[in-house]
């Protein structure tokens, strides 16, 4: 590196070394702060496309999951197709083209809340519905085959009359039944996380709920290799005060093997779980750290024992996880503030919770992103809530966010020549080369 001088006229030995040194100290500078600049941005993914689905009035995604075709299956509810607020599924093919959509429903509200694709090549879908029966929304588990035309449909609730009961989470087990969490409020006077599973067919096979005097919910289930399940939730009846994170886990028969909860003395939920190789991790929302809502992750071993827990940006909420290639997490949900009101939220993180990066999607109304999933070929999809996108008032919305598989500051050079003082000349636009020079796939 060389400084260039513009006048022949003498400089003192002195003065000559002391410019030299300047020069050399800026040069650091600019080279140490273009390349975290980049390095910061090297991993931040470019949008693949960017989807809305829906009609004139209230419509929106709050399950999602990639299927074995490639494409992605997705529910939730609409108010712009069937009979009123109905129960919704979509498909997809892997560039976000609608192959086909179906409404379920009554004259009252329908909704659904998870989806999985069954062994079968059909759905399996959960939520709640008080189109039928008497008193509040029951439990709905609903069943279509490949092209969205339903098998079966089964209500679970108050015998007479529904005091309130619904489902978060559904997961096909290993004998081809299914197994459904949520919460009952039928058979006890709060709130009860309710765990069902059933046959093929839908039929009961057997439930338990589990609580104790206040609110507690399930929102999110999975079988785990040794045949049981785990499930996290809320609880109001245990742990430090408010509502705490719950997890708890049971065998293939509904039997409690252990629970933990994690939390402080305000409101904290989780909002999915997964397993990993070597324990569970947990995301969800906390208010008990700081003063304001915070997207939280947890990691616990096969006891439910806590490894380690971060919280991310205020006013934030975590709601749903995977785990990447890298070995790492991310994590969708919401972001509000004054400055750019309400976006949907995605944060990458290392095999230890810690940000990677985080960025916001969304436009001037308010956006939430309610799911996410891996691509076939390792892509992040965003499924979510839009309104400011669309063709009603809320739509459906799904994204699709290619990380760059190549560090921006590995390509960035120093330049071997700077004219000082004029130091504007060495700023990079590290945003505009990646758009336009990086191949991310």
């Amino acid at each position: 590196m060389r400084l260039i001088r513009t006048s022949s006229s003498r400089i003192e030995p002195s003065r000559r070394t002391g410019w030299a040194l300047l020069v050399s100290c800026i040069n650091l500078v600019l080279a140490v702060v273009a390349c975290l600049t980049l390095s910061s941005l090297a991993f931040q993914p470019v949008e693949v496309w960017n989807k809305t689905y829906g009609g004139p009035y209230g419509d929106g995604i709050w399950s999602m999951q990639s299927t074995k075709d490639g494409g992605f299956v997705m529910a939730g509810f609409t108010g712009s197709y069937g009979k009123g607020s109905d129960l919704w599924i979509l498909k997809v093919n892997d560039s976000g083209n609608e192959l086909w959509n179906k409404a379920f429903g009554g004259s009252g509200e329908d909704i659904g809340y998870a989806v999985h694709e069954s062994s079968d090549v059909g759905f399996i879908v959960a939520g709640a519905s008080d189109s039928y029966g008497i008193g509040k929304e029951r439990l709905w588990l609903l069943k279509v085959d490949a092209n969205g035309n339903k098998t079966w449909d089964r209500l679970f609730g108050g015998f007479v009359s529904s005091s309130g009961d619904g489902a978060w989470s559904v997961d096909e087990a290993k004998d081809a039944g299914f197994v459904v969490t949520g919460y009952t409020q039928s058979l006890g006077a709060e709130k009860d996380l309710w765990l069902i599973k059933t046959d093929s067919l839908g039929k009961k096979l057997w439930d338990y709920t589990f609580g104790g005097s206040k609110d507690d919910v399930g929102m999110s289930l999975v079988q785990t290799r040794d045949e049981g399940y785990v499930i996290a939730g809320r609880t109001n009846s245990y742990g430090s005060g408010g509502a705490d994170i719950w997890l708890l886990k049971v065998d293939s028969q509904g039997k409690e093997l252990w629970n933990r909860t994690f939390g402080g003395q305000k409101d904290d939920v989780g909002l999915q779980v997964i397993e990993l190789e070597d324990g569970y991790a947990i995301v969800g929302r906390t208010e008990s750290f700081g003063s304001t809502k915070k997207a939280i992750l947890i990691k616990v071993d096969t006891q439910g024992n806590k490894l380690w827990e971060r919280t991310y940006d205020e006013n934030t909420a975590g709601i749903s996880l995977q785990t990447t290639p890298d070995h790492g997490f991310v994590i969708v949900g919401r972001s509000e503030s004054e400055e750019s009101g309400r976006n949907a939220l995605v944060i990458k993180t290392d095999s230890s919770g810690k940000k990677d990066w985080m960025m916001l999607l969304g436009g001037a109304g308010d956006d939430i992103g309610t799911y996410v999933a891996l691509s076939p070929d390792f892509d992040y999809v965003l499924a979510g809530i839009t309104n400011s996108y669309g063709a009603g008032s809320e739509d459906a919305w799904l994204v699709k966010l290619a990380p760059l598989s190549e560090p921006l500051a590995s390509r960035f050079r120093v330049p071997d020549e700077l004219t000082y003082p004029n130091i504007n000349s060495t700023i990079i636009r590290p945003r505009k080369m990646a758009m336009n020079e990086i191949m991310y796939r």
